[in-house]
């Protein structure tokens, strides 16, 4: 087992971004001196910024100390200025690339892209049952990837380890995980959300959207994020990772959604990814 432990992701800071997004924020800013639609618009694809913003949103300081549980919310406490100021901290991603003998053991930009299509279908969801929380659902469908990302880009080589495992194994990453490294990507996610006083809420959802059981805290949210995190995968959107597999029947009961309402609903949610897409500048 490799000597690598869940405390040394409460010391990460941040998580880096695409240029391109980072970029794309900062000239919004300079041409915004009020909250304007855009900016939001454009970090609330991007999952390092979310975690960024959602990090600063929740210290005292703001009045709401781990309070703040969608990126909306947290847009709007903070406003433009702060969020360029949090955009202009956060590294880009060849920080990490320029000086690696072999690449990142992750597309990144293909686990960007089904973060924000998960996050959309998610928000879609959760409008179409009736929930009061699609922002956060939203949020956690953003977010649900962020220990992944921490993983592969701060301890590339033990991600790799971790990935080959399962590959020889046949089995998903999250168990090569727990037999390689001792924890999962959904436990560095939970540790960094702690560590950055996020609320409970999103951990209690991200922890178990690999396989949500009913009656745990925030296991409807969480079965909302795993049964978009299916669609985005089955609608051309995949991770890119080997995941734990849930059969979306069993998710569709989970949630009281009959296939044949899932049917029905099935354009409507194609509607909110499709304007995730348009609305992302992949690189």
């Amino acid at each position: 087992m490799i000597s690598l432990t869940l405390d040394q992701f409460r010391l990460l800071k941040y998580l880096p971004s695409l240029p391109e997004q980072i970029d794309n924020v900062l000239i919004a800013t300079r041409a915004s001196s009020s909250m304007d639609y855009s900016i939001v618009e454009m970090i609330q694809y991007d999952p390092a910024m979310a975690m960024a913003v959602l990090k600063v949103a929740n210290t005292p300081i703001y009045g709401y100390p781990g309070q703040i549980s969608s990126l909306q919310q947290a847009a709007g406490l903070l406003g433009p200025g702060a969020i360029k100021n949090i955009t202009l901290r956060i590294p880009i991603l060849e920080r990490f690339t320029d000086n690696l003998s072999e690449p990142l053991p992750l597309d990144y930009v293909q686990i960007w892209v089904h973060s924000g299509i998960t996050a959309a279908i998610s928000s879609g969801l959760s409008r179409l049952m009736g929930e009061t929380e699609s922002d956060v659902s939203f949020t956690s469908g953003l977010i649900h990837e962020a220990g992944t990302i921490a993983l592969s880009v701060y301890f590339p080589a033990e991600f790799a380890k971790a990935q080959d495992f399962a590959e020889k194994n046949q089995v998903s990453l999250l168990e090569a995980e727990k037999q390689v490294l001792g924890f999962s990507h959904l436990e560095v996610a939970g540790e960094m959300m702690d560590a950055w006083g996020f609320p409970p809420q999103l951990s209690q959802i991200i922890l178990q959207c690999a396989e949500p059981k009913k009656n745990n805290m925030n296991w409807e949210l969480a079965g909302i994020v795993a049964l978009a995190k299916s669609l985005a995968s089955e609608w051309g959107f995949p991770s890119g990772i080997k995941n734990k597999t849930i059969e979306q029947k069993n998710l569709l009961a989970l949630l009281g959604i009959s296939e044949k309402g899932m049917g029905q609903w099935e354009s409507e949610l194609k509607k909110y990814a499709e304007f995730a897409l348009n609305t992302m500048k992949i690189p």
